[in-house]
């Protein structure tokens, strides 16, 4: 699979999960290590997107190639409030209560489904 068909998935899907070696091979490497992590990172920065778990990527000294990662488009309505769950500060909490008063039922459910997304 090429990069552009992830990152085509992702804009279809919203959320798409792949392999540390899906990764690799999309950018065509051979093996898997920090700096094709790094790289790996900067490409999906590049492309606008995000991923979590962000350890998996950022701080994986001994990467496998079956670890898996969620990627997700950052500008979409998703990729936002992933990112506000991601990155805890006054700004991104007054977002979420935005979310979430608009329609408290349905924005529990949501943040109850990243929750789930983010500790697995």
């Amino acid at each position: 699979m090429e990069f552009d068909d992830i990152a085509a998935e992702v804009r279809t899907d919203g959320l798409v999960v792949v392999t540390l070696q899906d990764l690799r091979e999309s950018l065509d490497y051979r093996k898997l290590g920090p700096r094709v992590l790094a790289e790996i990172a900067t490409t999906l920065a590049g492309a606008g997107l995000g991923y979590f778990p962000r350890r998996t990527i950022d701080e994986n000294d001994q990467p496998r190639q079956w670890e898996e990662v969620r990627i997700y488009a950052k500008n979409s309505a998703v990729g936002k409030i992933i990112d506000a769950v991601l990155e805890p500060g006054p700004a991104n909490d007054t977002f979420l209560l935005e979310v979430s008063s608009q329609d408290d039922a349905k924005a529990a459910e949501i943040l109850d489904q990243i929750r789930t997304l983010i500790e697995s």
